[in-house]
């Protein structure tokens, strides 16, 4: 990871700064994505994001993006279609303070519910929005290419929080 994109060390996250997204945080975001997500998305996926309008947030700690969120705005509802944290900064409240500013900025809007999807082995994910208020709302099965066994798949599921 390049140096100036890594996370300060030994501090508390829960003081970072939720700001929206710009094309010039593309690169330390997707330093984070690649860290993060075994089928990760591209630069131009961000990138397409931002110019599609989708609610884009970064965590910044000291300047450092440490975290971001990505979410699709549809006409009556919302997709959580992102969240990921910097290793260095994992579980120190950062996905937190973006779902809290998502949740924030989509009741501000009238978007309910917020739904999400997450692989059915990421315990710690869904353990993170069950503890939030998310609730299983079905399966998708074989969603996810799994990528550790050729050409298996993995079940995704559902979740929803009515804001």
């Amino acid at each position: 990871m390049n140096q100036a994109h890594r996370a300060p060390a030994a501090l508390s996250f829960a003081s970072a700064e939720i700001d929206l997204m710009r094309e010039p945080d593309v690169d330390a975001v997707l330093e984070i994505e690649l860290s993060s997500n075994p089928h990760p998305w591209t630069r131009d996926h961000f990138v397409d994001a931002l110019r599609s309008g989708y609610l884009c947030l970064i965590a910044r700690e000291q300047s450092v993006i440490v975290g971001f969120a990505i979410v699709r705005l549809l006409v009556d509802d919302a997709e959580l279609l992102l969240i990921a944290v910097e290793p260095s900064a994992r579980r120190g409240g950062v996905a937190t303070l973006l779902l809290n500013s998502v949740l924030d900025r989509l009741a501000s809007t009238g978007k309910s519910p917020l739904h999400l999807e997450v692989r059915a082995s990421n315990s710690n994910a869904i353990s993170f929005y069950e503890s939030r208020k998310f609730v299983r709302t079905g399966l998708r099965k074989n969603y996810y290419p799994n990528g550790v066994h050729g050409n298996q798949r993995e079940d995704a599921l559902l979740m929803q929080l009515a804001l």
